[in-house]
């Protein structure tokens, strides 16, 4: 099975001494068709570090650069970040929210990466995000061929979620189901290179949601209010997973 849906996702050096600076990227398409690339309309990207502290930061959209390992690309963000201290940091991309008028769903979604900081051998991260994803062992320390147990709750409660899982350069062979009564998903990672998870929970409920922009396909304008009846809560974690 292909995953054939555009996406966003996020790309970090996993694991930095103390105090290393570098850039976090934030794409949107398809890993094999770089010259697609194209960046929706996006919120502030932030970076949680291991003391529970946001910090806000700068992202550059960049146009048709070159980038290493893509070619040539079409557009994407790049988010100066720098690891002080030792721990876990999450650089967080989030999507300004996004609206089908078909099925009325309002979807808040955001990439994730995590930056592991002085070799700190603790597993435990967090995004601040209403989906919430955790592993049972350090994302640097994942290597080929092991099953891996993750977590997801929304708002801190257990709901039944759905999750999928694939390498991000093929989007082939997609690992995907329901947590149903439980709050954990095993993941199988059979190839080395970046992978994508993604959990994703629906709220029902009435609402409207003031535009925050122009919809690329005129369904709405800044400022319209925009009746919706689900609320989607999706969150992606890049995992980079090792030989």
């Amino acid at each position: 099975m292909n995953a054939s849906a555009h996406g966003v996702w996020a790309e970090v050096k996993d694991l930095v001494e103390v105090g290393e600076s570098q850039d976090a990227y934030v794409f949107y398409g398809h890993a094999n068709d770089p010259a697609g690339f194209a960046l929706p309309a996006m919120e502030s990207s932030y970076l949680m570090t291991p003391d529970g502290q946001k910090i806000t930061l700068n992202t550059n959209k960049v146009e048709g650069e070159w980038v290493p390992g893509y070619g040539w690309t079409g557009d994407f963000g790049v988010s100066p970040v720098v690891a002080y201290w030792p721990g876990n940091y999450v650089y967080v991309a989030p999507r300004a929210p996004s609206y089908s008028n078909k099925t009325l769903r309002l979807t808040y979604s955001a990439a994730e990466a995590v930056i592991n900081a002085g070799n700190d051998s603790s597993a435990s991260f967090k995004s601040g995000l209403p989906m919430e994803i955790s592993s049972q062992k350090p994302l640097y320390q994942i290597k080929n061929k092991e099953n891996v147990t993750f977590t997801v709750k929304y708002l801190d409660q257990q709901v039944n979620a759905t999750y999928s899982a694939y390498p991000q350069m093929t989007a082939t062979k997609v690992q995907k189901g329901f947590t149903n009564d439980k709050d954990s998903f095993v993941i199988n990672f059979n190839q080395t290179g970046m992978w994508v998870v993604n959990c994703y929970y629906d709220v029902i409920g009435d609402g409207e949601w003031t535009a925050t922009y122009d919809s690329s396909s005129n369904i709405f304008k800044t400022g319209d209010a925009v009746p919706f009846n689900t609320t989607r809560y999706s969150t992606i974690l890049s995992v980079w997973v090792r030989k």
